[in-house]
Order: structure tokens, then C-alpha cells, then sequence
């Protein structure tokens, strides 16, 4: 192999991995950062001068939390489901997030998934204790 071929390899998985985590984490480019600057630096992250500096998000970028969902809209089913339709959704949707099916991935989909797991048995035991009792 030659000198060429080699710079040539090198330079193209250079470029490579850049444009793949440019393209798999957005919103971290120069771009973006500078479409949020203020203009007159008063939201405590840039100084009088207008020089930004990022110390991270601030409070006021959080989005707001999403309200509870309802029982019936977790599980997938209608408000009037019989206990086996309620019963066939969760199944069907506890499967695909169970912490035993999401142990090889990243995690933060292990996180979705758990806090998803949490809110289908959730709505699994509010709805069985409304059919039920």
C-alpha cells in the first residue's frame, strides 16, 4: 500500500465520522449555537459585550413536562375495553419495552424503557382495579 492510499483512507474515515456524529447529533454545530445567541446578552449565560458563553441549558430551555396520560391511552385500548383487550395490550406493549429485551442497548433507551415499563404497569394496575373492583 502506498503513502497515497494511505492519507487517502485516512482522511476519508476522518471525514466520515464526522459527518455521521454531525449528522447523529444535531443541534451541537457552531449554527445552531449561534441562532440562539442573544443579542444583548442578558439571559445570564453571555456578558455586556455580546460574547456568548455556553454553561449549558438554561431553565428556561426545558420543555415543560407532559401531563400524566390516561390509563387507556398508554395501553393502546378504549376507554371501554373488556379485561382481555386490556389484558392482549399490555402484553403486547410491556414486550417490547422489558428490561430483559433492552439490556444490550444504550442507556438512554435503557432509561425510555424503563420509565416506559413503569407507565404501562401503571396503567395495567389502574385498569384492572377499575374493571376488577
Amino acid at each position: 500500500m502506498t503513502l497515497t492510499q494511505v492519507v487517502i483512507i485516512l482522511a476519508g474515515l476522518f471525514f466520515g465520522y464526522r459527518l455521521v456524529s454531525h449528522l447523529l447529533s444535531p443541534g451541537t454545530g457552531e449554527q445552531d449555537r449561534s441562532s440562539r445567541r442573544p443579542s444583548d446578552g442578558q439571559d445570564g449565560r453571555g456578558d455586556a459585550n455580546g460574547h456568548w458563553r455556553d454553561y449549558g441549558p438554561a431553565w428556561s430551555d426545558a420543555p415543560p413536562p407532559a401531563p400524566p396520560a390516561a390509563w387507556y391511552q398508554v395501553l393502546g385500548v378504549a376507554e371501554s375495553a373488556s379485561l382481555g383487550d386490556i389484558e392482549r395490550a399490555y402484553r403486547q406493549q410491556i414486550s417490547q419495552y422489558h428490561p430483559d429485551k433492552v439490556a444490550r442497548l444504550g442507556e438512554d433507551l435503557r432509561q425510555l424503557a424503563e420509565r416506559r415499563s413503569r407507565e404501562i404497569n401503571a396503567a395495567y394496575d389502574i385498569a384492572c382495579r377499575l374493571r376488577r373492583g
